[in-house]
C-alpha cells in the first residue's frame, strides 16, 4: 500500500508480501472478547500484538511506537513464553535498540501504537485490518492492569483527532469495539 505519506518500505526490508485479514491487537480491557468475536469471522487471521498485548496473545509480529518498552516492560520476554517465531517492529529508527527487527518510517505519526500497527499491517499487504482491544475509549488495559495514560480523556481525544485526520489509512480498517468501531465499522460475517 502506498499512501500520501510515503512508500512503505521497512528497514531492513520486510521479506514477505502478505494478503488477507490480520488482527491488530491493542491492549485495552476488551482485547480477549474482541479477539474471540473476530476469530469467528477470521479464524486463521494473522496477529500483530501492540505494546502490552504481547503478554496477552500469541502473535507473529509485535509493534510499538515506544520500542524501548519492549525490553523495559518485558513485552518480548512475555511473547517468548508463548513461542519464538515472531518479529519486533517500530516506526522511528533508533540505533540503540537492536531488539527491533524492522523499522517502518511510514507508520509514524499520531493516533496511538495500535494505529501505527494498523499502518504496518497495511504496508505488509494485509487487507482487511481488524482492530481488537483498540476501542479508543478511556479505560484499563487487558488483564485488569490500570490504564494509566489511556484513562485520560484528553489523551484519548487527541488520539481520536489524529486518527480522524489520517484518512489515507481508514479504508480497509475495521474494529470490534468502541469509538474505532463507530468510525470504521465492524467486519461482517
Amino acid at each position: 500500500m502506498r499512501t500520501g505519506k510515503g512508500g512503505g518500505v521497512a528497514s531492513p526490508p520486510w521479506p514477505a508480501r502478505h494478503h488477507g485479514p490480520v488482527l491488530v491487537c491493542g491492549n485495552a480491557w476488551c482485547l480477549h472478547d474482541d479477539v474471540e468475536r473476530a476469530r469467528k469471522i477470521y479464524p486463521d487471521a494473522a496477529v500483530i500484538a501492540v505494546n502490552g498485548a504481547s503478554r496477552e496473545i500469541e502473535a507473529f509480529a509485535l509493534f510499538s511506537q515506544h520500542p524501548e518498552r519492549f525490553v523495559s516492560h518485558r513485552w518480548i520476554e512475555w511473547q517468548r513464553k508463548r513461542h519464538e517465531a515472531f518479529t519486533v517492529h517500530g516506526c522511528k529508527f533508533r540505533p540503540d535498540m537492536p531488539w527491533v527487527d524492522h523499522w517502518w518510517e511510514d507508520a509514524r505519526g499520531g493516533g496511538s501504537s495500535a494505529w501505527g500497527a494498523r499502518k504496518v499491517a497495511g504496508l505488509m499487504g494485509f487487507d482487511p485490518v481488524i482492530l481488537c482491544g483498540a476501542p479508543l475509549l478511556p479505560g484499563n488495559y487487558a488483564g485488569h492492569r490500570p490504564g494509566v495514560l489511556m484513562t485520560d480523556d484528553r489523551v484519548v481525544s487527541t488520539y481520536r483527532a489524529q486518527i480522524e485526520k489520517d484518512a489515507d489509512w481508514h479504508i480497509g480498517c475495521y474494529s470490534m469495539s468502541g469509538w474505532t468501531r463507530d468510525q470504521f465499522g465492524e467486519p461482517r460475517q
